[in-house]
């Protein structure tokens, strides 16, 4: 038996004052509901993810109570960026274990409309001891790793550029993409550097955000549902001080969670027909790459240039523009992924809908990791 998917929904991502981030949950939950065709009577499972810019005691009791919901089964989660992901690892969990039939598997968060200053704190407080004490951000982290991996490889600068340009040439077609307009890799290289070797163009954006999906068991789904066929976690560390795998052979979690998930689903990485890959960070996507076995180590780089990743390639990914150019939120990457299998994208719809696809969620500093593996019915 596996759980499947059987709807999906966004919320509003433009900024407005006073929007919370419970808005743009109820926003999500409603719009997957309608997707999927399910009554919101029939929920009986809720599981969220966290607010950054919001406190909540549990997110999931605050999102039920707006929502009119007394679910079996309700939880919150926190993995950092690997929520979006983990959080549909949850629902097919509860769902396959007998605790709710029917799950909402929901994140939002008002990054831009919320405060400031609290944004500021909940980012500082995320940070070990020693790294508050001796300033390390979560870019320069990032940067620390991009540079051995630069150094190890042989890569290049402009292998890392060319992550960002691939991704907002798929954000060109997604009408709900922060930023449409196509770059090159002189633009990105162009743009102010953040902390060596990272510019701008090569980092996250900070959105609004708002994400929903509805998980069942598969033998309550329709045809149109698309089945979770694998999944697998793994967790290396919280601070990079203590995985210094990352500076010499640059392997992460990500390997295990894939492996877990390919054995799970039955499949391979040759077996894929379209990824969406966590992409806080350019170099995130080339380690992650390498982890799924999608080509050798070191060698990410020159398969991106090569158009292994356009939606035209052998391998479409990000489809939505992914983190660098859609939005904030790793659960649109799920999100997007449901979309496509089911031919629901809209302008952005790939010309032949995939029947396999690997969505992953990374978390902390390349610490936190989840791989689901999606198959079309």
């Amino acid at each position: 038996m596996k759980a499947a998917i059987l709807g999906a929904g966004e919320s509003n991502r433009t900024p407005r004052p006073g929007r919370t981030a419970i808005d743009m949950a109820v926003e999500s939950s409603l719009a997957a509901l309608a997707d999927a065709g399910v009554e919101l009577g029939e929920v009986d499972g809720v599981v969220t993810g966290y607010s950054l810019a919001e406190r909540h005691l549990d997110f999931s009791a605050s999102l039920s109570e707006a929502l009119g919901l007394r679910p079996y089964w309700s939880q919150t989660i926190s993995r950092s960026g690997a929520t979006g992901a983990s959080i549909v690892v949850d629902a097919a969990l509860a769902v396959l274990g007998g605790a709710c039939t029917t799950a909402l598997a929901v994140w939002a968060d008002n990054r831009v409309s919320g405060e400031p200053e609290d944004m500021a704190g909940a980012l500082a407080a995320s940070l070990n001891p020693f790294e508050l004490a001796n300033g390390p951000l979560i870019t320069t982290q990032y940067a620390l790793i991009a540079q051995a991996y630069l150094n190890r490889t042989g890569a290049t600068e402009e292998d890392l550029a060319s992550v960002a340009v691939q991704f907002r040439k798929h954000a060109a077609l997604n009408e709900s993409a922060k930023y449409r307009a196509l770059i090159t890799i002189d633009d990105v290289l162009g743009s102010p550097m953040v902390s060596s070797p990272l510019h701008r163009l090569e980092c996250a954006l900070v959105t609004d955000y708002g994400g929903a999906v509805v998980v069942t068991r598969s033998d309550r789904a329709g045809a149109d549902a698309v089945d979770v066929l694998g999944f697998g976690e793994a967790l290396s560390h919280s601070s990079i001080l203590r995985n210094p795998e990352l500076f010499t052979t640059g392997r992460t979690a990500a390997a295990d969670s894939s492996r877990l998930a390919y054995q799970m689903a039955g499949i391979g990485p040759a077996d894929l027909q379209m990824a969406q890959i966590y992409d806080c960070f350019t170099p995130t996507v080339l380690l992650l790459m390498e982890d799924f076995g999608l080509c050798e180590r070191g060698e990410a780089g020159a398969a991106v240039r090569s158009g292994l990743l356009d939606r035209d390639g052998p391998l479409p990914s990000n489809t939505h523009g992914g983190l660098l150019s859609c939005g904030s939120g790793g659960i649109l990457h799920v999100t997007e992924a449901v979309r496509q299998m089911r031919g629901t994208a809209g302008a952005h719809q790939l010309d032949s809908r995939p029947d396999t696809a690997l969505v992953h969620g990374n978390g902390g500093i390349l610490g936190a990791q989840t791989t689901l593996i999606l198959g079309r019915r």
